[in-house]
């Protein structure tokens, strides 16, 4: 959720600077490991996506998929593998690398060490690249967390609010989603209004407001971000 999004305070990055022997630890990750993240995140969300199992199974499948998405809003889409919480002490930091480190990470973490002693900048510029680094991974992580759960249609309707200026009257939303569920009959054959736009507001994407819904920040930001990577949109679950 938004507010669960680490916040990397300029006291808490010189800190890190000065007191971590690593202190660049993902500096060099949007200079060539960044594409090769993404790519991997992006393979482990996609073959664990909902939308492949309604590309295989049948309508019942369809029902299945659609109540995944209700049990989402109940528990949290947001994984605390990404992100820390606002005011993390230097200690919380090194527990939280510990508990989640793998193989994996610890080569990359080499990698990056290398990498990030050879640049020749001083520490403010470092820090800067930084905090934009891990901001640019995170917020990736965040956008593929809703694609395991978000429909098709749910994203056509953010696009359409982003594109009718971040607003959509909450008479044109209902009439969107009956038309969606005309077409989706046997999956949102319980489902309401209410319920087809409560992942979203739980979520923090949208928000009503003015007699309609606005898209939040991180709802404009997710609409940006699938449009720089329409080979994401395809992979949403089908409904």
């Amino acid at each position: 959720m938004e507010d669960l999004v680490c916040s990397w305070s300029p006291k808490l990055i010189v800190e890190l600077i000065k007191s971590i022997a690593w202190p660049v630890v993902v500096l060099i990750i949007g200079f060539r490991f960044r594409t090769r993240i993404f790519e991997v995140v992006s393979s482990f969300f996609s073959k664990n996506t909902l939308s492949e199992i309604s590309a295989t199974l049948s309508g019942i499948s369809a029902k299945f998929i659609a109540e995944k998405q209700t049990a989402e809003v109940l528990e949290s889409s947001n994984s605390n593998l990404a992100s820390l919480q606002k005011n993390t002490s230097i200690e919380a930091i090194r527990i939280h690398h510990e508990q989640f480190k793998t193989e994996f990470s610890e080569e990359l973490y080499q990698i990056i060490l290398k990498q990030a002693s050879d640049l020749d900048t001083d520490n403010e510029i470092k820090i800067d690249l930084l905090a934009r680094e891990i901001s640019l991974l995170q917020s990736a992580v965040r956008y593929f967390e809703i694609n395991k759960v978000l429909f098709r249609s749910q994203y056509d309707l953010f696009y359409t609010i982003a594109s009718n200026g971040g607003y959509i009257r909450k008479e044109d939303a209902i009439q969107f989603f009956e038309k969606t569920k005309n077409h989706n009959k046997e999956a949102f054959a319980d489902w309401d209004w209410i319920k087809y736009i409560s992942y979203p507001v739980s979520n923090k994407l949208i928000y009503e407001s003015d007699a309609g819904y606005k898209l939040t920040t991180i709802g404009s930001s997710y609409v940006a971000f699938m449009s720089k990577n329409p080979q994401l949109i395809d992979e949403l679950a089908k409904l």
